[in-house]
């Protein structure tokens, strides 16, 4: 994800001081020297050595602004408080996940269970990496209080009597930024703080059970060192927005009007029966069953339990009953996974309006209409949007039977479209889902689309 312009500009803003600020601990002549170390080129005819630094960094290229900030953080000598201003604009690159002060808690309680670490100096300079911990406050007595680094050998090396939620309340992580505690966490599965590919295992399984049901898990990779290396990311990849208007399960055009064009509110003008209007908003855990369950009770009055089996059967009925096949892709879902897990797994949304045009299809044309609606979606966790398409004849072959290749790209072309506007799209044939495995094969589909994004076990 590229930066935003107000990042770039606050990053240049703040690099050239900082680095403005090391004037004193170099000459003149060394200068040079260290800007070439962090990518920089050389400011020539600066009036003071404050400005010969700070005139590299206004000179610099975008690619250079980002490259120098990394490298003057991991080779210049910065003072902690420049360190940590510095990292939170390096940081703000607007790729790792935001994690909410309940999922934080929820972690820091889960790694109570866990060793904090397993090399105690490897995790002491982890920790001065990211929090202040050598700082002192004077006594009374003008001594020099213990400082947070005296307090966690004590307690959690020493003595091992510090939880990881007293750490993190101790740290501050609990109130950081997002981008300091996602990084250190990830520091926390590291070799440095666990040399030991098991432990790193067994540490971000940990976080995994905590933050996945939330959106959020850890890429493992191979590290230079041949130990783990952890990326915490959402699940899928990319996060997108919560949709404005989810409108589903209809049979017929629902008849649509703003009723606030600037903010983006419709309505159901006629037949508000015939279709539902999910208009909750919809976190990174996507929506799952319990949670369209839960509106569809309130909405229409029932006791929170009640409407399981009538929220099943009015999506079901909204499934056109001359298409076997797209009822046996809506049957074999909910027999793919077990009925005690369902309410925790994204639920699936029948017949789901894309597009929507006020004008009828007499008067617009059939094949531009031909995908105004999915035939189903799924919202996974982090944002990832899932369509299943079951083709009959009319999305390949004209009324008479006989291939239309001008249907076959109208299809082409609305499915490119969906895939750059970030949905997932799986298509199977009608004819396919007619032959006698054809619910087998579904109920595997499903399995091994929910396996892909860690919302199965393997075993499953």
């Amino acid at each position: 994800m590229p930066r935003t312009p107000s990042n770039l500009i606050a990053l240049r803003e703040r690099l050239g001081e900082i680095l403005g600020e090391q004037k004193n601990h170099y000459t003149g002549t060394q200068i040079p020297g260290v800007l070439a170390s962090i990518g920089l080129n050389d400011y020539l005819g600066a009036p003071s050595k404050r400005d010969h630094f700070r005139g590299a960094v206004y000179e610099a290229s975008d690619e250079q602004l980002v490259f120098a900030a990394g490298a003057a953080l991991a080779q210049l000598d910065l003072p902690v408080v420049h360190r940590d201003e510095l990292q939170e604009l390096y940081w703000d690159e607007g790729s790792r996940p935001a994690i909410p002060a309940r999922y934080r808690r929820d972690l820091s309680r889960r790694l109570d269970q866990e060793a904090l670490f397993l090399h105690g100096e490897g995790f002491l300079t982890t920790l001065a990496n990211f929090w202040r911990i050598d700082e002192r406050s004077l006594l009374a007595d003008f001594s020099l209080a213990p400082s947070l680094r005296d307090h966690i050998e004590r307690h959690c090396i020493a003595n091992d009597d510090w939880s990881a939620t007293t750490l993190f309340e101790k740290v501050g992580a609990f109130k950081s930024t997002d981008a300091r505690f996602v990084r250190f966490i990830e520091a926390l599965a590291s070799s440095s703080v666990r040399p030991d590919e098991a432990a790193q295992r067994a540490f971000m399984d940990a976080v995994d059970e905590v933050l996945k049901p939330y959106g959020v898990h850890f890429i493992v990779t191979i590290g230079a060192d041949a130990y783990l290396e952890g990326q915490l990311t959402y699940l899928g990849g990319n996060a997108k927005a919560s949709p404005k208007n989810l409108i589903f399960a209809s049979k017929a055009k629902p008849d649509l009007r703003f009723s606030n064009a600037l903010d983006n509110d419709i309505e159901v003008v006629s037949n508000a029966d015939k279709v539902l209007m999910y208009d909750r908003a919809i976190g990174p855990a996507g929506l799952l069953w319990r949670d369209l369950q839960s509106w569809f009770e309130h909405t229409r009055g029932l006791a929170a339990g009640e409407g399981k089996k009538a929220l099943y059967q009015r999506l079901g009925n909204c499934l056109p009953k001359s298409s076997p096949p797209q009822i046996l892709a809506f049957t074999s879902f909910y027999k793919a996974f077990d009925k005690a897990r369902i309410p925790e797994l994204p639920v699936l949304l029948p017949e789901v309006w894309f597009f929507w045009d006020p004008q009828t299809v007499s008067q617009r044309g059939k094949d531009a209409l031909l995908r105004s609606r999915m035939d189903f979606l799924l919202l996974l966790p982090g944002g990832v949007r899932v369509v299943i398409e079951v083709d009959g004849d009319h999305h390949y072959a004209t009324d008479d039977g006989r291939a239309s290749p001008r249907r076959y790209s109208a299809m082409m072309s609305a499915d490119r479209a969906l895939r750059l506007a970030g949905y997932e799209v799986y298509r199977f044939g009608g004819y396919e889902l007619s032959l006698p495995d054809a619910e087998e094969q579904m109920i595997s589909f499903y399995r091994s689309l929910f396996r892909r994004y860690d919302l199965l076990p393997v075993s499953q």
